[in-house]
């Protein structure tokens, strides 16, 4: 099995999405979404390293 070479755009869509959720989460009032957005922007954080590491 071959790893994934675009992982720069799986990272910018993790990212994104906890951009949105934490956006959501202001704009909602509701807590809740603030622990997703978190995991979102970690999984971010780790795929735009990996693909970082990768090059």
């Amino acid at each position: 099995m071959e790893p994934r070479k675009n992982l720069k755009g799986a990272g910018a869509a993790f990212l994104g999405s906890g951009v949105a959720f934490l956006a959501a989460s202001l704009l909602a009032e509701q807590p809740a979404f603030i622990g997703v957005a978190c995991a979102f922007l970690a999984l971010g954080v780790v795929y735009l390293g990996k693909a970082r590491q990768d090059r």
